[in-house]
């Protein structure tokens, strides 16, 4: 997909939603996208996520919501910042303006700030929405891995034994959930090939030791 593309395809779902001013929100939502400190989190981002959704069309209830969401859902990024989903959330709203329909835009914020990945997808809708973000988790392993690098130099201002120990400790959590995919779609699609890389990954940091870094960090 590229941006011509994706431009078109933004406009069309911006426009069938009622929303004004196309071209200016197009540029600014393509601006945050393409800030120099985004590696990862780019229209590149975007469109995987595209692709994954298109995948799943005929599952998904409420497609102009969640293509909606994914499409703000990072439009505020900084590395380790807490509110990101909050902000973005917030800025779709703002842009959304009194021409959008007030229960698509608050279904769609929830959809937004649902992204923290911060417990279990309270409905279908939401389900949908969360694996598609975190659908990057199930591409082939060097996909996986390439992804992996753009995050670390998204966090190019931490020390290796700082991310990577966090990282682990993530990845760690993952593998304990009983599914890492709550719809049964992406469960399907998706589930093996994501527990095999994070497994890869979660052993490769520690064979670099990172997993000793954080046990003794764990034990102080």
């Amino acid at each position: 997909m590229d941006e011509k593309y994706l431009s078109k395809r933004f406009g069309e779902l911006w426009q069938a939603c009622a929303g004004t001013n196309t071209e200016q929100v197009w540029q600014k939502l393509q601006q945050h996208y393409t800030e120099p400190h985004r590696y990862y989190h780019t229209l590149g981002h975007l469109a995987h996520c595209l692709t994954q959704l298109d995948a799943a069309k005929d599952a998904i209830t409420e497609f102009d919501a969640t293509e909606m969401a994914l499409w703000f859902h990072d439009i505020i990024y900084h590395y380790g910042g807490r509110d990101n989903e909050i902000l973005s959330a917030d800025y779709f709203r703002n842009v959304a303006g009194s021409t959008m329909p007030a229960h698509f835009i608050d279904r769609v914020c929830e959809f937004i700030i649902a992204t923290q990945h911060a417990g279990a997808a309270k409905d279908a809708a939401i389900a949908f929405v969360v694996d598609i973000d975190l659908s990057g988790f199930g591409l082939p392993w060097e996909d996986y891995l390439a992804d992996s690098n753009a995050l670390r130099k998204e966090a190019d201002s931490v020390s290796d034994a700082h991310y990577y120990q966090g990282k682990l400790r993530f990845l760690s959590e993952l593998q304990q959930w009983s599914s890492l995919y709550q719809s049964p779609f992406f469960r399907n699609r998706l589930e093996a090939n994501a527990q095999s890389n994070i497994a890869r990954y979660t052993d490769d940091l520690r064979r670099q030791g990172f997993g000793d870094m954080l046990f003794a960090q764990q034990c102080k």
